[in-house]
């Protein structure tokens, strides 16, 4: 039996707080038998496992890596159906701004939009701190990722993008990293301090 699975995977960053937690969510269809009662399956676990390790080698960090899978068809509340950690307990420091971030763009067959996805990668995890424009290597660094979703879970599994319209997941089958930062404004700190001021006019 197909399973489509989200993953969502979340780096412990700047602080203990799970709203500073910074997320991607990747989306992935897995050939395996899920437990109709628990929801659960041993392989959900190790998917998970294998993710957080994959990630925690690509971006080189001390930081705690959660990955949670869900059953993105599963009959609302859905639960988690899988777990991984790697680097249990680390606390990234972000030193830049939290919200930039390079975009890894990708689809399946065809390049229109109920078969695109992207996932935002932090900025702080690329090779280099951020000048105008993306360097190659930090395109490559996050053209990277491609090869480890690409192979996570063996044949079994693949990596997908979820089309929302057509409540489906189609394996991708092409990707590109563009020489352009994005803004992910959720992932900001919230403000500690502020000045103010007032002005002369009537």
């Amino acid at each position: 039996m197909a399973v489509t699975l989200r993953l969502k995977c979340s780096w412990k960053m700047d602080s203990s707080f799970p709203r500073d937690r910074m997320v991607i969510n990747p989306v992935f269809k897995a050939d395996w038998a899920i437990d109709p009662e628990s929801g659960l399956n041993p392989d959900s676990n190790e998917l998970c496992q294998d993710l957080a390790d994959g990630l925690s080698a690509w971006d080189g960090s001390a930081a705690e890596i959660e990955v949670k899978s869900y059953d993105l068809e599963g009959t609302k509340p859905v639960y988690p159906n899988g777990y991984g950690v790697a680097n249990l307990g680390g606390t990234g420091s972000s030193g830049m701004p939290r919200e930039t971030a390079l975009c890894l763009s990708f689809y399946a067959g065809r390049n229109v939009p109920r078969r695109r996805g992207r996932l935002f990668l932090p900025g702080v995890f690329l090779t280099s701190a951020p000048g105008q424009r993306p360097t190659t290597a930090q395109m490559t660094n996050v053209g990277a990722l491609s090869s480890l979703f690409e192979g996570i879970g063996g044949v079994n599994v693949d990596w997908c993008v979820w089309s929302t319209l057509d409540q489906e997941a189609f394996p991708v089958t092409n990707w590109w990293v563009d020489d352009e930062w994005d803004t992910v404004r959720s992932r900001g700190l919230r403000a500690t301090t502020r000045i103010t001021g007032t002005t002369s006019e009537a």
